[in-house]
């Protein structure tokens, strides 16, 4: 008898437990085929035919929670790992949750504050206004993505505080501490982001400053003499401090299927005296043309010091439902100036100063 009615009160209190919180499996996986004009690697160099993993989005898998502790106040949680779905390989080794880490509460009038290994506000808030992100093209962040739009660096020991939304618009701030003992400003980064919406306009401004942060300048972009030193491709420099700052807008026409995006983002790079800047500008428009079929056509201009490189797209996406798409996509470059080699983004240097991807693929979201 004590042991049915012990079993009739967890039960009990099993269900008030799973009505207070919950706790959602997430996930994105996308194959496709692409075509590479021009490839170098090492010796070797020429056209290309391969499987392209996560080009209309990343493949990622994650875990999403909360619990309700009364008076508008939740704890929350995230915890998301990037993939490989052409070899099921991790796209960081030794991190599990390479892309997000965190845990903190949120509150209906106060915001949220979360700790752990955290996006910076360059890619939470103008990331999403980006080529790659509203032209579902990952070929489309910047070569050598040092402004971070298309997320491949994360904050690390990161407090981040993002304010409820007041008229549309948004605040947010992190500070990411560096964990060295007698030497609070090495690995140290932080962040600081605005987000605007009213209708179907949105604007965004972010700026994210990080100290050692290590680039590899060389294999992302195919210039080996900078900074004033030589870069070997392939290997990962401390940089003393890389600075970014960006803004974008998004207009999406009230009773037209058509919206236009535009960014600008510029990094200042130093190691030890020595500097640089990249810059990159993105125009775009999505024309969803039926209620499946979505038409993107592409411009980016990136500029490293005195190289530069002008980069077109176009591409249709034909949607079976919300969580299930096909697609095909073309992107050209072409580097001039001091750059001797073009460079798209995820793709790898070009063996000439042209470069075309032709691709074509299936997404699934979960």
């Amino acid at each position: 008898m004590k042991t049915t009615l012990f079993a009739i009160a967890a039960m009990s209190l099993a269900g008030t437990a799973a009505a207070q919180s919950n706790v959602t499996l997430y996930g994105s996986i996308d194959e496709g085929v692409a075509y590479i004009n021009s490839l170098k690697s090492g010796a070797s160099s020429g056209s290309a035919l391969r499987m392209d993993p996560g080009t209309m989005q990343p493949d990622r898998f994650g875990l999403r929670g909360s619990e309700d502790l009364g008076g508008g106040t939740q704890a929350i949680f995230q915890l998301e790992s990037g993939f490989l779905g052409d070899t099921g390989s991790s796209v960081v080794a030794g991190k599990l949750f390479n892309r997000t880490a965190w845990v903190g509460l949120t509150n209906d009038r106060l915001g949220n504050i979360q700790l752990g290994h955290q996006a910076d506000f360059l890619f939470d808030y103008l990331g999403r206004l980006s080529n790659g992100f509203q032209l579902t093209n990952f070929y489309l962040f910047h070569p050598g993505n040092f402004d971070n739009l298309a997320n491949q660096f994360q904050i690390d020991n990161a407090v981040r505080y993002v304010s409820p939304i007041f008229g549309g618009l948004q605040l947010g701030g992190m500070y990411g501490f560096g964990q060295v003992p007698g030497s609070p400003s090495k690995s140290r980064s932080y962040s600081l982001g605005a987000y605007y919406t009213n209708g179907g306009f949105r604007a965004a401004a972010a700026y994210t400053a990080s100290n050692d942060r290590a680039l590899d300048v060389a294999g992302r972009l195919g210039i080996t003499n900078t900074l004033g030193t030589t870069l070997v491709p392939g290997v990962m420099t401390p940089m003393s401090s890389v600075k970014s700052f960006g803004a974008g807008t998004l207009y999406q026409f009230s009773g037209l299927p058509l919206q236009i995006n535009a960014v600008y983002t510029q990094t200042r790079i130093t190691l030890g005296g020595a500097n640089a800047r990249a810059q990159n500008v993105d125009l775009g428009t999505a024309w969803h043309y039926s209620a499946a079929n979505t038409l993107n056509v592409g411009y980016t201009f990136s500029k490293y010091e005195g190289a530069r490189w002008n980069q077109f797209s176009l591409g249709n996406v034909y949607a079976f439902s919300k969580r299930t798409q096909v697609y095909v996509q073309g992107t050209y470059q072409r580097a001039s100036g001091d750059a001797q080699s073009a460079a798209i983004n995820g793709v790898g240097v070009a063996a000439q100063r042209n470069q075309l991807v032709v691709s074509t693929g299936v997404h699934h979201s979960f």
